[in-house]
């Protein structure tokens, strides 16, 4: 019986506070969910472009071939994007994340293929795919496209070594292991913590019964909040340059500039107090909100890029940008950003698009905590 009366105490205090019992429940499917839909649906389509000069038509029936490949689900495996074979405009477009790779069919692949075994030439067609060894999705298509190229060689005459594969590098900076490839991500996705103590720093002043002086005291909403936004900043400030040395202690190096990470990531810092605003509008007590607090980072870790690609979810175009579903979570250009700042070298034109995203997702999500803080505490 006394086991009964504990179970009861026990069951009727969590439900009091649902919230957390709810969230608690739900996050287990939420990463199920998350993963289903990264490794469940084909992957990732990855974008190639071709740049056909073969005079004959097998040329052309690779390529058709290539794009035509799928998943086992049905889901499309490449999207070729036919282009002029100028190797400045290649490289800038692979660096720029244009495209993922680029293919190159040199004149007389056709007759290559046909005169091979026939006494044909004895030189073999040259076919080179360009891209940067430094990502994960280049390994995945230089491996798809050569068992293509090798499977249609077999396919379309005596296979005699009538054509070669050679791979280019855009020569950008090498990533020798998987920590290498994370660290960009995770040296950003290090200030979305925040996010949770920020939440946490809100709800104490409700928890304390300190709301009510401030109220007293005149401080507006915006006041307050963008004092709350300064301590998580400066903290932001401190944190970054530790983990930074720290990334470079386990091995990771970059000829990219640190300076302009670092401003990257203080802009994420911002969209992320931003987040934590909102989150406490919703919370009575610093439990709440570390707990839901928790339940969102977590996903945005997973769909922010850092450890796989998440197929993107395109709406629509601006000046350039592609505005994607989770160009929403600001983590999303924040990681892609850094990459392009430490991996590929990549400077503050270079990255832009990106900022703009960022500033407008840090000013929304601020602006939108302010408003939600106003109405949920100062009346």
């Amino acid at each position: 019986m006394r086991i009964w009366a504990v179970f009861k105490k026990s069951m009727l205090e969590q439900f009091r506070d649902y919230k957390a019992v709810i969230l608690t429940i739900l996050s287990p499917v939420l990463f199920i969910v998350i993963f289903g839909l990264a490794f469940g649906q084909g992957f990732y389509t990855y974008s190639l472009a071709v740049s056909d000069e073969d005079q004959g038509t097998l040329g052309g029936s690779l390529v058709q071939q290539i794009a035509g490949s799928r998943y086992p689900n049905g889901n499309q495996m490449f999207k070729t994007i036919q282009v002029r074979y100028e190797q400045d405009k290649l490289l800038d477009g692979v660096r720029k994340g244009e495209f993922d790779a680029h293919l190159y069919i040199p004149p007389g692949f056709s007759e290559s293929l046909r005169s091979s075994g026939h006494g044909g030439p004895a030189t073999p067609a040259q076919l080179k795919l360009l891209g940067n060894s430094a990502r994960l999705e280049y390994s995945f298509i230089s491996s798809f496209v050569e068992n293509y190229i090798h499977n249609f060689v077999w396919s379309n005459g005596p296979a005699e070594n009538p054509v070669q594969l050679l791979y280019e590098d855009t020569g950008e900076v090498q990533v020798r292991s998987e920590f290498e490839n994370m660290a960009p991500g995770l040296m950003v996705f290090s200030v979305f913590f925040l996010l949770i103590l920020s939440s946490m720093v809100v709800t104490r002043e409700l928890e304390n019964r300190t709301i009510q002086r401030i109220i007293l005291s005149r401080v507006r909403a915006l006041e307050f909040c963008a004092g709350v936004s300064l301590s998580q900043l400066l903290l932001a400030a401190v944190m970054l340059p530790m983990v930074f040395a720290a990334s470079g202690l386990l091995g990771f190096s970059s000829s990219g500039s640190y300076m302009l990470a670092y401003l990257v990531s203080l802009i994420a810092t911002c969209s992320a107090i931003g987040i934590g605003l909102i989150i406490a509008a919703f919370c009575r007590t610093s439990l709440e909100a570390f707990i839901i607090g928790n339940v969102v980072v977590t996903p945005m870790m997973f769909l922010a890029g850092i450890f796989f690609k998440v197929p993107p979810v395109k709406l629509f175009t601006v000046l350039g940008k592609e505005i994607e579903l989770l160009t929403f979570i600001p983590t999303l250009d924040a990681v892609s950003a850094m990459n392009k700042i430490l991996i590929s070298s990549a400077g503050f034109s270079d990255i832009l698009p990106e900022l703009t995203v960022l500033v407008l997702l840090s000013a929304g999500y601020f602006l939108l905590g302010v408003s939600l803080f106003r109405r949920r505490y100062m009346h």
